[in-house]
C-alpha cells in the first residue's frame, strides 16, 4: 500500500516525538536514591506512618479525659395521656386514708439544658496520659524499624539485580571465548591441524551455554520487578541501575569493641520492645487507679415548659440550675478490676521475657554477621588470586591448543575454570556486600 508523502512525514515526526518520551520514562537509580525513594513510596512505611498519627491522637484523647465535658440536650414530648399526680384525699374532702389523683401538665412538653462536668481528682487520667505518650514513642520506634527493614530489603534487592547483570555479562564473556574457540577450531580444521570431533565439541559447548543466557536475561527482569515492588514503584516503570557490583574494603567500618552494647542501644526494635515493657508497667498503674475515688465538679442549667398548644410565644420558660461536687467511691466491681490488674502484670512479665530474648538474639546476630563479613572478605582475597592464575592458565592452554600441543578437552577445562573463578569472585563480592548490609541492620547503623 502506498501512503502519501505527508502521511509518512507525519508518522516520522510523531515517532521522533514519542521516542524521547519513551526514553524519559526510564528511571536512573543509584542504591542511595533507591532506598530514599522507597521511604516515600513503600506502602509498609506509609501504613506505619499513619500508625504514628493514630498514636498522637491517642495522646490527645487521653488528655481529653482531664478536660471539662459539656453536653447540651433538648427534648420534646407529646403526652397522649397527661401525667398523673397523687395528693392526700383530705385536700378534696376524701378520707385521710385515701388518695386523690390529678392529671397535670400540658400535652406538649419542651425541655432543654446544658450540663458541665470537670474532673477534679481522677488518678487514671494521669496514668492514661503517660501510657499514651509511651505508646506514641513505641509507635515511632516501630516506624523506624519498618524503615530499617525496607532500606535493607531495597539494598538487597538492588544487589540481586546487580549480581544477575554481572552474571549475564560473565556468561556473555564465556560465550565470546567459546565462539572464538569455535572459529579457531574451524580454521584449524580447514588447515588439517584439528579433528572434526574437536570442532563438533566446540560447537556443542557453545550451544549448551545459550539456554543459560536466556535464563539470566529473564532473571534480570524478575529481580527488577522485586526491586520495584519493594520500593513501591509501578511495576510497568522501567529502571536502570547506575551502581556496580564492586568490592571496596576501605568503605567497611569495623564495629567497636562492644558491638553488642552498641546494637542494643541503637536498634529501633530493641528500643520499641523496651518501651512496650515500660508501657505494660504503666498499664498496671492505669488499672490500679480504677480502685481510687473519683471527684468531679458538676453543674446544670435547665429550662422547661408545657402547654396544650404550639403558641410558643405564650410559653413560660422557667430556668433551674445547680452546681455541686460528685464523688464516686468504688466498693465492689465483681473482682473485674483485680482481674485486669493481674492481666496487666502478666503482660508485663511477657514483655520482659521478650525483651531479654531479643537481646540474646541480637547478640547472636552480631556474632554471625561479623563472621559472614569476615568470611566473604577472605573469599574475595582468595578468588582475586585464583582469577589471575586461571586467566594465565587459559591463555597458555589456548596457545598450546593452537600449536597442537594441548587437546580440545584441556582448553574446555581451562575456559570452565576461568569462568568458575570469576563467578566465585562475583559471588564472594555479592555475599560481602549483602553481609555488610545485614551487619548495618544488626548493629543499628541504618538511620
Amino acid at each position: 500500500m502506498n501512503y502519501p508523502n505527508y502521511t509518512v512525514g507525519l508518522w516520522l515526526t510523531l515517532g521522533s516525538l514519542l521516542s524521547p518520551m519513551a526514553q524519559a520514562q526510564v528511571r536512573q537509580l543509584t542504591m542511595e536514591n533507591a532506598f530514599k525513594l522507597a521511604i516515600d513510596k513503600n506502602r509498609d512505611v506509609q501504613v506505619a506512618t499513619l500508625e504514628t498519627a493514630k498514636a498522637a491522637q491517642k495522646v490527645q484523647e487521653a488528655r481529653g479525659y482531664g478536660l471539662p465535658t459539656v453536653a447540651a440536650s433538648a427534648q420534646y414530648l407529646y403526652y397522649v395521656n397527661k401525667q398523673v399526680s397523687f395528693l392526700p384525699g383530705s385536700f378534696v374532702g376524701l378520707g385521710d386514708d385515701q388518695l386523690a389523683m390529678f392529671r397535670v401538665g400540658g400535652s406538649n412538653a419542651f425541655l432543654g439544658g446544658l450540663a458541665i462536668s470537670q474532673p477534679l481528682f481522677q488518678a487514671s487520667v494521669r496514668s492514661g496520659i503517660k501510657a499514651a505518650q509511651i505508646d506514641e514513642f513505641a509507635t515511632n520506634q516501630a516506624l523506624a524499624e519498618v524503615r530499617v527493614t525496607v532500606i535493607t530489603d531495597v539494598k538487597k534487592a538492588y544487589l540481586d539485580v546487580l549480581i544477575t547483570q554481572e552474571q549475564l555479562r560473565l556468561h556473555q564473556q564465556s560465550i565470546a571465548r567459546n565462539e572464538q574457540a569455535l572459529k579457531d577450531s574451524r580454521s584449524l580444521l580447514a588447515q588439517g591441524r584439528a579433528s572434526r570431533v574437536d570442532t563438533l565439541r566446540a560447537y556443542v559447548t557453545l550451544e549448551n551455554l545459550r539456554p543459560t543466557l536466556i535464563q539470566l536475561t529473564n532473571r534480570i527482569g524478575i529481580t527488577k520487578t522485586v526491586l520495584k515492588r519493594t520500593m513501591g514503584l509501578d511495576e510497568r516503570e522501567e529502571v536502570e541501575l547506575q551502581d556496580s557490583l564492586r568490592y571496596d574494603d576501605a568503605l567497611f567500618v569495623s564495629p567497636g569493641t562492644d558491638a553488642f552494647f552498641d546494637a542494643v542501644q541503637a536498634r529501633p526494635d530493641v528500643r520499641r520492645l523496651a518501651l512496650v515493657e515500660q508501657l505494660n508497667r504503666e498499664q498496671i498503674a492505669v488499672q490500679a487507679a480504677e480502685k481510687q475515688p473519683k471527684l468531679a465538679a458538676i453543674g446544670l442549667v435547665q429550662s422547661q415548659s408545657q402547654a396544650n398548644n404550639f403558641r410558643l410565644g405564650d410559653y413560660h420558660w422557667p430556668v433551674s440550675s445547680y452546681v455541686g461536687l460528685q464523688l464516686n467511691v468504688p466498693i465492689f466491681s465483681g473482682f473485674r478490676t483485680n482481674s485486669r490488674i493481674q492481666q496487666a502484670q502478666l503482660t508485663r512479665q511477657q514483655s520482659e521475657t521478650q525483651l531479654a530474648n531479643l537481646k540474646e538474639i541480637v547478640r547472636a546476630q552480631v556474632k554471625i554477621s561479623l563472621a559472614n563479613v569476615q568470611e566473604a572478605r577472605l573469599r574475595i582475597q582468595t578468588q582475586q588470586q585464583t582469577i589471575t592464575v586461571a586467566e594465565l592458565g587459559y591463555r597458555i592452554t589456548r596457545d598450546r591448543w593452537k600449536q597442537g600441543i594441548a587437546s580440545r578437552l584441556e582448553l574446555t577445562d581451562a575456559e570452565l575454570s576461568l569462568t568458575q573463578a570469576k563467578s566465585n569472585y562475583l559471588q564472594a563480592v555479592y555475599d560481602y556486600l549483602t553481609a555488610t548490609v545485614e551487619l548495618d541492620k544488626v548493629l543499628g547503623r541504618i538511620k
